[in-house]
C-alpha cells in the first residue's frame, strides 16, 4: 500500500507506511508530541489545513 499526501490538490509526498505522513503533518501543523495525539485528530486537523490522503493499491 502507498500512502500519498496532497495540500491544496498539489503533491507533497508519497510513502508506504502511514507514520512519515502523520509526524509531517505535525510538523507542518505545530503540533508538538508525536506520542500523545492520536491518529483522529491530526486527521482532522489536516483536513481543516486543506491536506488531503490517499491509500492506493492492494499489496499483501
Amino acid at each position: 500500500m502507498n500512502f500519498t499526501l496532497y495540500k491544496d490538490n498539489k503533491f507533497v509526498m508519497q510513502r508506504k507506511h502511514f507514520y512519515p505522513l502523520r509526524v509531517h503533518i505535525m510538523k507542518a501543523l505545530g503540533m508538538k508530541s508525536v506520542f500523545e495525539t492520536s491518529t483522529k485528530e491530526v486527521i482532522k486537523k489536516a483536513k481543516k489545513n486543506n491536506y488531503r490522503m490517499e491509500m492506493s493499491g492492494n499489496e499483501i
